[in-house]
């Protein structure tokens, strides 16, 4: 919650909080200081309790929620805080230490989320046994089921009796494997399911937005209702209202004016539009610091895949973590990556520092490196020299954990306020948008602010100066994921270490070189479902074309879509490399093949990197160990006392987990074993 947050904003958060809550009957109070029970039924309501939560000497302030509409007797209350607790998980099998960094852009082109009347189509058909009330109810129903998804489907079998469709993508290269049958039962006369494969693999990309299935005898009776109460209205206002509240869109032809004079069915033809996200390759490069007797620090790089899975690339152990080492190590990734590295990096600078950086690009474009990392300085001055053109990005996630730092002193809620007000900042996707966040950072004339925007230049950390494509990525949090990997590992000496790297990442890509085998689509399977989602987003809005490849998007709010540079006034398309849902819209108007503004980048071509298999190294016959003058040996050093860290060394200001005792129940830097506190009752 932020000072110009609004009622509206208030409730919609609530409602996703709890799903059970209904905006007509619900009440909210405040406890205020001296003020137990204030009601918030409005915009100036609500500012009067954040002026309360800013103010000195307010440390907590409660919020009631009543849900006086619930279904039970009585009232349900729910309750919250200030301070709400921030739980983040990882999208792949890697779990991270560190909170994920939110995405922020897509705050400045928020849209209202429409539920159209065409939402429960997608559950019409879902299992084997489901009855229907004859044969031309499931006929109707697997139209309606088609329409919504966008797919187009060829019947095996249509009789009275019984009925079996299959995908159109079943013959084609694609070999969609999605088919249903089912037939009549003759004593009830009911219509049964029997057999059901309810998956698509054809991508997509063959989605359809006009669909033959919307025949004139369905749309017919959509509509009947709407035209027996209004036998004036027009076609086009009937094939407006199918858009906005089906999401369904159709065109009719010159007679369509005199049927609808005769009351005939209307030919209407519909079609549905299916959009594709891509998904990118990023290699991770990395540091851990190693927990055996010869320490050590171990310097990684890695990939991330089109289907955003994480490619270790190499890794090496060194002495210590100094700019010498980091220099070494990227000189060789140089060498590693050649002419044709096209890739994102990111770099941490912690005791667990790492880099990110895309698969080299099959393409063979003139793209650089793209550096995102803390400002370590090994880091800093590695890069600077080994990739001089290279744009290099500072990570979010740390500069605001610096930030926090800076501003001790200040009060926790305001000083979040801040933070919340630089990552906008960060995320602002134009220039106009990142003057207006800096604006009112500055406002409050805090000199620690001013000092540390200085000390940090905005076009290494601001999407609106950034010089290159960072493909949606601000932190580097996914060098997290790499050390999260291997932390079994950690303890190992050093030369079992390598052997066990080795073999994971022997098996890893074998696993994932099988499972890349069986897609058959163009685009990976985690980026295409966010195609779905971004189809069902835009399905409803209609577009205006202005030139050959601008179009105008029709929401709320309005954007403007430019097919050929590949842009978008939201800012998502230049930011995060693949066509956002205003673009899609765009395409899929101009009857262009998607595929086509999509970089290669986010195609399932890319999972050829999986084919080159490591080999194993079997101890059978191995020759026995020479130590000669040539040989390297491991670093005299010295054990420290105490039990070895596992856990990486957080960065300044970055928040950690309070420790609570579970004798006394304060929240303390002791446990039960070293509390002292008196538990008896005073008085007793």
């Amino acid at each position: 919650m932020f000072r110009d947050s609004k009622f509206l904003h208030l409730y919609e958060k609530l409602s996703s909080r709890w799903s059970s809550l209904k905006s007509a009957g619900v009440k909210l109070s405040s406890s205020l200081p001296g003020d137990p029970c204030c009601l918030i039924q409005n915009d100036e309501d609500l500012e009067i309790m954040l002026d309360m939560m800013f103010k000195p000497g307010c440390h907590e302030i409660s919020v009631s929620i009543i849900d006086c509409g619930s279904s039970s007797s009585g009232s349900t209350t729910y309750g919250c805080s200030r301070t709400s607790e921030v739980l983040s998980s990882f999208r792949r099998e890697w779990s991270l230490d560190v909170d994920k960094e939110v995405d922020l852009m897509p705050s400045f082109c928020d849209h209202r989320d429409t539920v159209l009347l065409s939402a429960g189509w997608r559950d019409l058909i879902k299992e084997i046994g489901q009855k229907f009330v004859g044969v031309v109810e499931f006929r109707e129903a697997l139209s309606k089921l088609a329409i919504y998804f966008g797919f187009e489907y060829d019947f095996i079998k249509n009789d009275k009796v019984r009925v079996s469709a299959a995908c159109r993508m079943k013959h084609s290269d694609l070999a969609c494997p999605w088919m249903v049958h089912g037939r009549v039962d003759h004593l009830s006369g009911n219509f049964y399911i029997r057999q059901l494969t309810n998956s698509h693999t054809c991508g997509a990309s063959v989605l359809k937005m006009k669909h033959s299935r919307a025949t004139s005898s369905l749309v017919g009776k959509l509509v009947i209702e709407d035209i027996r109460s209004q036998p004036l209205k027009r076609p086009v206002d009937v094939a407006s209202d199918l858009k906005r509240l089906y999401g369904v869109s159709i065109s009719y032809t010159r007679e369509l004016g005199w049927e609808w004079r005769k009351q005939k069915p209307m030919h209407l033809e519909t079609t549905l539009h299916h959009l594709m996200i891509l998904d990118g390759g990023l290699m991770l490069l990395g540091s851990q610091i190693q927990r055996v007797r010869h320490k050590g620090c171990l310097l990684a790089a890695s990939a991330k895949d089109g289907n955003k899975g994480l490619f270790p690339v190499c890794f090496a152990i060194v002495d210590s973590e100094s700019k010498d080492n980091w220099y070494w190590f990227l000189a060789k990734l140089r060498t590693i990556l050649g002419n044709d590295g096209h890739s994102l990096a990111i770099c941490d600078g912690n005791e667990s520092n790492g880099m990110v950086l895309s698969l080299p690009n099959t393409v063979g474009d003139d793209r650089n490196v793209v550096f995102i990392s803390d400002r370590n300085e090994g880091i800093l001055d590695g890069v600077a020299k080994n990739f001089p053109l290279s744009p290099h990005g500072y990570c979010l996630y740390h500069l605001k954990q610096n930030l926090r730092h800076a501003l001790t002193g200040i009060k926790g809620g305001f000083r979040e306020y801040l933070i919340h007000l630089f990552g906008m900042a960060a995320y602002a996707p134009n220039e106009g948008s990142f003057n207006e966040q800096i604006a009112k950072l500055k406002s409050y004339g805090i000199k620690k602010v001013e000092d540390f925007l200085t000390n940090a230049p905005k076009d290494h950390w601001a999407c609106a100066f950034f010089p290159g494509k960072r493909y949606g990525e601000m932190s580097s949090s996914l060098s997290e994921s790499f050390n999260s990997w291997i932390r079994e590992e950690q303890h190992l000496p050093v030369t079992q270490l390598v052997d066990r790297i080795r073999v994971k990442i022997m098996e890893q890509l074998s696993a994932r070189h099988e499972a890349s085998l069986k897609w058959n689509q163009v685009v990976c399977p985690t980026m295409n479902e966010d195609l779905n989602v971004s189809f069902q987003t835009c399905k409803s809005w209609t577009t205006s074309k202005s030139s050959v490849d601008v179009y105008e998007i029709h929401c709320d709010p309005s954007f403007s879509v430019n097919i050929a540079k590949r842009t978008c006034s939201c800012g998502q398309w230049q930011f995060k490399g693949f066509p956002c849902c205003h673009a899609v819209c765009a395409i899929f108007n101009s009857k262009k093949q998607l595929n086509l503004y999509v970089d290669p980048y986010f195609y399932v071509s890319t999972s050829e990197v999986y084919s080159k298999s490591i080999f194993p190294i079997p101890t059978l016959w191995k020759p026995a160990a020479v130590v000669n003058d040539d040989t390297i040996l491991p670093p005299l050093s010295r054990k420290p006392l105490g039990r070895p860290r596992k856990k990486r060394i957080r960065s300044n200001g970055e928040n950690t987990r309070p420790l609570k005792c579970s004798r006394c129940g304060k929240i303390a830097r002791h446990n039960k074993k070293t509390c002292i506190e008196d538990l008896r009752i005073s008085g007793s």
